[in-house]
């Protein structure tokens, strides 16, 4: 009889030195601190439901590895829980060979998992090691800074196309397509080398255009990517239709590339092999010359692709009438924080939110003009203290850092551009404009505020400067005239 205890001591503890306790016990090296992740493969969703069980072990280790890669972190060791329908030894004597291959070939520790009785789903937690104080994150990407991609991209989704018997292309490509699906290659020694290079790092799960985005909305920046950068496989260029191949490397997922960026005072330093794809820019979201199909990537998916609701991905992609800046309207109204932070409904204008949050501020100051210096200081500081908050909120509920259409930091930061000043037309018109522009054109320290700060403090801060230096302009204008 197969138990848990029988399955794991025939196929799993051969393969490891830690199994048999409660817990692994792993050493790291001082100076040294752990990098840590989880993935779950699902039967269906992230390999067809006929793959072998040596391609299903094999590519569950390498996969979820790929997620050190993206860190910077050397591998070490995994640990492997296996939900499987019934103890096959067969199938299981596969699913062994392919871990053990994937251990030997990543140079990693199985330090132990878990077996239960379910559908099937592989689950693999990776454990690595960077040096203090060192890690590539997807936060830290600044406007300016270049846009790189290792190797090439959607390869593993024109796999899907041989898989499904619809492959366009040359047919002595479709093997080496599926070694891509079921074999990628996680680009641990590249993530290594990128350490003190790049400023912010992703792997390419869901696509560029959807894994940029995450670094997009992570960093509070936008990327400006060049369609014709794109490098291709000889597989893809064997289509004959060129867009299609570039929307394929664009949008196609589980390549486990590394997506990056670097500063212009670093370019040089990029290791070989990894080609400039577009550039960091001020905003918010992916922009591309080509027009996306509106669904999303899938794993593996025998229907249609899902729609994907990502308001950071905007490369032209068609997207159902009711929506603004790619936000569903239904959602700015869903709660009252986000009501709020869009300035009772002014960061929705559809062209310059921010000039039209700050718009509505004027009338809103007229109503807090009678009040005494005093009083109006401290409403000034209240004010910000409680945008720092909702706009923190606002912006988790939405899931994206500093929405455009988020105006409260306008509105707080154009009282501020009005302390102390005469309320009438000529100086409400001064502030107006001069807020604008240290708004937009962001010169130093805004600028640093605006990218290195993050969450609702982040989202307050640059405009809180901005009305601090168009306040303390408009009184030097008072004081020489």
């Amino acid at each position: 009889m197969n138990t848990e205890f029988s399955l794991i001591d025939t196929w799993f503890a051969p393969l490891s030195d830690a199994i048999g306790d409660d817990c692994a016990l792993l050493d790291l090296a001082p100076g040294q601190r752990l990098a840590t992740s989880t993935d779950t493969l699902v039967a269906g969703v992230h390999f067809p439901p006929d793959a072998s069980a040596e391609q299903i072990s094999y590519r569950a280790v390498v996969t979820a590895l790929s997620d050190l890669a993206a860190a910077g972190a050397e591998p070490l060791a995994i640990a492997v829980a296996l939900t499987l329908p019934a103890p096959e030894s067969v199938w299981l004597e596969g699913f062994a060979a392919g871990l053990k291959d994937a251990l030997q070939s990543q140079g990693v520790r199985l330090l132990g998992g878990d077996t239960t009785s379910g559908p099937l789903t592989v689950t693999v937690q990776v454990f690595g090691a960077l040096p203090q104080g060192q890690g590539l994150q997807r936060s830290g990407a600044c406007a300016g800074d270049g846009v790189y991609l290792s190797g090439c991209t959607g390869d593993a989704a024109a796999a899907l196309t041989v898989m499904r018997g619809d492959w366009q292309g040359a047919p002595e490509h479709a093997d080496y397509l599926r070694q891509c699906f079921y074999r990628p290659q996680p680009r641990l020694q590249l993530g290594q080398q990128l350490l003190g290079i790049a400023s912010s790092a992703i792997d390419v799960s869901d696509g560029v255009v959807a894994d940029a985005g995450h670094i997009c909305r992570a960093s509070g920046v936008g990327m400006q990517l060049q369609e014709s950068a794109l490098p291709l496989s000889t597989a893809l260029e064997s289509l004959a239709d060129v867009t299609a191949a570039q929307i394929l490397a664009l949008t196609g997922g589980d390549d486990y590339q590394l997506l990056f960026t670097v500063a212009a005072d670093r370019e040089s330093q990029v290791p070989e092999g990894c080609t400039r794809i577009g550039e960091v820019i001020a905003g918010a979201g992916v922009s591309c010359g080509l027009e996306l199909p509106s669904g999303g990537y899938e794993h593996f998916a025998a229907a249609p692709p899902r729609p994907v609701d990502d308001p950071n991905v905007s490369c032209e992609v068609a997207t159902d009438a009711d929506t603004e800046d790619g936000l569903p309207l239904t959602g700015v109204f869903g709660s009252w924080s986000q009501f709020v932070a869009f300035g009772f409904g002014s960061g929705l204008a559809s062209k310059a939110p921010g000039t039209a949050g700050t718009a509505l501020a004027v009338p809103l100051y007229l109503l807090l003009a009678p009040l005494d210096l005093f009083a109006y200081s401290v409403f000034i500081v209240a004010a910000a203290i409680f945008g720092i908050w909702v706009c923190d909120v606002a912006s988790r509920e939405l899931d994206v850092h500093d929405h455009p259409g988020i105006v409260w930091d306008e509105f707080v930061g154009f009282w501020i551009a009005m302390w102390a000043l005469p309320a009438d037309w000529p100086w409400l018109l001064a502030a107006f404009v001069v807020f604008r522009f240290f708004d937009i054109l962001k010169p130093w320290p805004i600028s640093w505020c605006d990218r290195r700060v993050h969450g609702g403090l982040g989202i307050m801060l640059d405009d809180i400067v901005a009305g601090v230096f168009t306040c303390a302009l408009l009184h030097v204008v008072i004081l020489v005239s």
